[in-house]
């Protein structure tokens, strides 16, 4: 039962639960409940009900919300068949990197403070896929080895062996090869996809297995660990997930995996509602299951709201720093959750959203990507065109002459034939077909490769080795960004 702190805050809140149920017997909300037991509680396995679990209206500010138990185990006939999405290039190519380099994270001798122009990565090797997290960086060769470089401190690079807070060589290389053969026979097993968090980095692997090194963290508590509560990887290993994984979304401090079979699962902090499972009161310790019930990956919960459908099944993930949105297999629904103060979800409530929620505002378009910063998204479409919403102040959104933040996503003028979009904290980037790059947001860290001003609107970038490469994939951290290219076919290096 609920301690009687609990039940005091529940009454004292501006939160109202009723419930819908068949029974008389009063039952707990989600709200109040520390527990669901449908994935949590062994005693009451989902196959041996005779009954659907009750459904639970809550009402927020307003803002009313209907959330149903989905079932741990999903029937033969209610899966898909997700495949593997192409994260890599075919062949490697050069990185280049611009913005703050205070960590290493530019892969630059640690006596480069900072590049307002990008430059080359001298790595070894050509690359076929980058990451960036905060304050570091992840780079895939094209002979299957991963090379980390910048903050190290909560072992973010996977190779303790190598923080540059020892190294006291200015013109030493910051960047090393992280050993992955006590978890995997990288000859057999292929890396297919690297993502990177505020003091994590995860790999998947072709057989549908992740790995990682590092830890989650909460803003207030602290390290969780990844794998083992309080314990910081500082090596790889495995991550275990009940089925093949097909691809992963990594915010600041939490991650997403899809299943093959369509199913979305989560790990990591969950205090403004990123892991798509936990009301919030459970959401930052995990209550009676503790931090083991917040990184050990867990099926999510979705808000039933606005959808007819049952047992939802998802073709895609994407995530900002501390929210998220799911695509909905067989339908155009998108749905969101986590941290909402800018209204960067498209929802009109400015509070967490604990459990993903059908997104009206998205209804109607072919989303192919969306990307998010702290307080940002861009989402772009099958037209080639992009939409941007939450806040402006930074000119992050790309529209001039805002006075205020955007709850529903806007389209962004005057750009068109758009292929790709990534964002940082308060910073955005677009590649459209042609390989031209246009940026806008916050000068601050020199990311954006325009200086120090901040840009309202989208400005192509241009400089000595923009100009003779072809940008094919963009990585953004807090401070810094990494653009993984190719010659240019079109233009004379000479």
């Amino acid at each position: 039962m609920p301690t009687s702190t609990r039940k005091k805050v529940s009454r004292t809140s501006s939160t109202k639960t009723k419930q819908i149920s068949s029974t008389k017997s009063k039952k707990r909300s989600l709200e109040d409940s520390d527990h669901q037991d449908d994935f949590q509680n062994d005693d009451h396995h989902p196959q041996k009900r005779t009954k659907p679990a009750p459904e639970i209206v809550h009402m927020t500010n307003g803002y009313t919300t209907k959330i149903k138990s989905r079932a741990k185990t999903p029937s033969a006939s209610s899966v898909i068949n997700v495949t593997f999405p192409s994260f890599s290039l075919s062949k490697g190519g050069q990185v280049l990197a611009v913005g703050d380099n205070g960590m290493a994270q530019l892969g630059l001798k640690s006596a480069i403070s900072q590049r307002q122009n990008p430059q080359p990565v001298p790595l070894p090797e050509p690359i076929i896929q980058i990451a960036c997290g905060p304050l570091h960086s992840v780079c895939l060769t094209e002979k299957n080895q991963i090379y980390t470089f910048g903050c190290n401190d909560e072992h973010a690079l996977g190779r303790p062996d190598n923080a540059i807070d020892d190294d006291d060589d200015d013109q030493a290389d910051q960047f090393g090869l992280v050993d992955m053969s006590g978890v995997m026979d990288i000859n057999q097993e292929k890396i297919t996809q690297i993502v990177a968090g505020d003091s994590h980095t995860l790999v998947l692997s072709d057989a549908g297995k992740v790995y990682g090194w590092g830890t989650f963290r909460s803003s207030t508590t602290g390290v969780y660990g990844l794998v083992k509560k309080g314990v910081m990887a500082k090596t790889p290993v495995e991550i275990i997930l009940p089925e093949k994984i097909v691809k992963l979304a990594s915010g600041y401090d939490f991650v997403l995996f899809l299943s093959e079979t369509g199913h979305v699962y989560s790990c990591g902090n969950g205090e403004t509602g990123q892991l798509a499972r936990l009301n919030r009161y459970a959401a930052e310790d995990g209550l009676r299951g503790g931090i083991d019930r917040l990184i050990k990956p867990a099926p999510i919960i979705y808000n039933r709201i606005g959808i007819k459908a049952k047992n939802l099944l998802f073709d895609d993930i994407f995530s900002g720093s501390h929210h998220f949105f799911l695509k909905v297999h067989g339908h155009d629904w998108i749905l969101g959750g986590g941290l909402n103060n800018f209204n960067q979800l498209g929802l009109p409530v400015d509070e967490p959203v604990y459990f993903p929620t059908f997104i009206p505002s998205l209804e109607g378009k072919k989303w192919i990507k969306f990307s998010g910063g702290l307080h940002h998204t861009l989402g772009l479409t099958a037209d080639g065109e992009v939409y941007s919403m939450g806040r402006h102040h930074e000119g992050q959104l790309g529209i001039d002459e805002l006075t205020k933040h955007i709850s529903e996503p806007t389209l962004i003028p005057n750009l068109s034939n758009i292929i790709d979009i990534s964002c940082g904290n308060h910073v955005s980037f677009v590649i459209d077909r042609s390989g031209k790059v246009f940026s806008f947001g916050a000068g601050t860290s020199l990311q954006h490769g325009h200086g120090q001003p901040d840009i309202k609107i989208p400005r192509m970038m241009s400089s000595k080795y923009v100009d003779i490469k072809m940008i094919l994939n963009i990585a953004v951290g807090a401070q810094h960004t990494l653009f993984l290219t190719h010659d240019n076919p079109n233009k004379d290096e000479n």
